[in-house]
Parts: C-alpha cells; sequence; structure tokens
C-alpha cells in the first residue's frame, strides 16, 4: 500500500474485536510516533490492563454524562456506548504543560493511525478519557507519567469489530480552504 492509499483507507474505529494486537505491530506504531515532527518532548503510556481499561473507560463515560459539552453527552448517551470502543489498547500521550505538547502529541497521535491503519489495525483518536485523568489525579501517577506532564491525547488500537458506534461519515467538502494568490 502506498502513502496516498493507506491515507484514503484510514478512519476512526469504533468498536474492537478482543483479538490482541501483536507485539512486533505495536512496537513498529510506537516507532513511527516518536518519528512524528514534534517541537520537543512527549510521553506515551502503553495501556494493555483490562481493569484499568475498563476503569478509563467508566470514569470517561461518568464525566461525559456529567459534562457541560452537549456532543459529550450526547455521545454518553447512545445505548451501549462504551468511550474506549471495547479498545485492547490505548496509548495515552503526555506532555510538559508549557510548550508545543498538544501539537507534538497530536502529530505522534496521526502517524500512529497511519501506521495503524498500514498495519490492518483499527485505530481512533480519541479526548475523551483525559476526562478520567483530571477526575482521578492518581491515574497518572499509576501509568508514571513524568512529572510535569499532562495528558493531552490518546489513540485506541485494536482489530475492527463488525459493531461499531457510528461516527460522523466523511464528506469531501473543501468550503474550509481559500486561496490567496
Amino acid at each position: 500500500m502506498n502513502t496516498i492509499e493507506t491515507l484514503e483507507k484510514r478512519k476512526s474505529i469504533r468498536g474492537y474485536t478482543s483479538q490482541e494486537v501483536e507485539d512486533q505491530k505495536l512496537k513498529t506504531i510506537l516507532k513511527y510516533g516518536n518519528k512524528a515532527p514534534n517541537a520537543g518532548e512527549f510521553h506515551m503510556s502503553v495501556i494493555t490492563n483490562k481493569k484499568l481499561l475498563k476503569k478509563i473507560n467508566d470514569n470517561t463515560l461518568e464525566s461525559m454524562k456529567n459534562s457541560d459539552n452537549e456532543f459529550m453527552k450526547q455521545r454518553a448517551a447512545i445505548p451501549e456506548y462504551e468511550p474506549l470502543y471495547g479498545a485492547p489498547i490505548l496509548i495515552l500521550l503526555s506532555a510538559p504543560k508549557e510548550g508545543f505538547g498538544a501539537i507534538n502529541t497530536a502529530c505522534a497521535i496521526t502517524n500512529m493511525t497511519i501506521a495503524a491503519t498500514e498495519l490492518e489495525l483499527g485505530s481512533c483518536y480519541v479526548v475523551s478519557p483525559l476526562a478520567a485523568f483530571e477526575s482521578i489525579p492518581e491515574l497518572s501517577e499509576k501509568l508514571e507519567i513524568p512529572e510535569g506532564h499532562i495528558p493531552q491525547g490518546g489513540i485506541l488500537l485494536g482489530y475492527e469489530s463488525e459493531k461499531q458506534i457510528p461516527g460522523k461519515p466523511w464528506v469531501e467538502d473543501y468550503s474550509n480552504v481559500n486561496y490567496i494568490e
């Protein structure tokens, strides 16, 4: 597959099987997360512990239900909604509070979603689990997030399930582009 084909095939997966991701595929995805353009440091915490994933999922769902954000409330109200979509892996990216942490981690996550697609894995860029870290500060300690870093975003990884939580369909629309000549 070439890069353009991979980008065309990439989509957010909102439903995963319980099949484990092979170590070599995970290492490859982490490698390309580290190869992303960046302007500073960031840290990746790979979470595969089922009990911890459940705790993050459940706390995220509760935070979404109680959110002031209407989109979050609507998502949480979907029957059988699970914020981690049953993914066997959550990679949480954190970075220093100051600087370009959000940009650095976004670039890394983008690289990882493209690598996952190339490796025929499903992925989803997520920010809703950050709510779990706000409501349970000891989670950051449990994940050994470096001092001075805060969670910035995450990526879910796994094999795509037939059962999916619907997302916004992609529409080819370039109304957000203008040209200055």
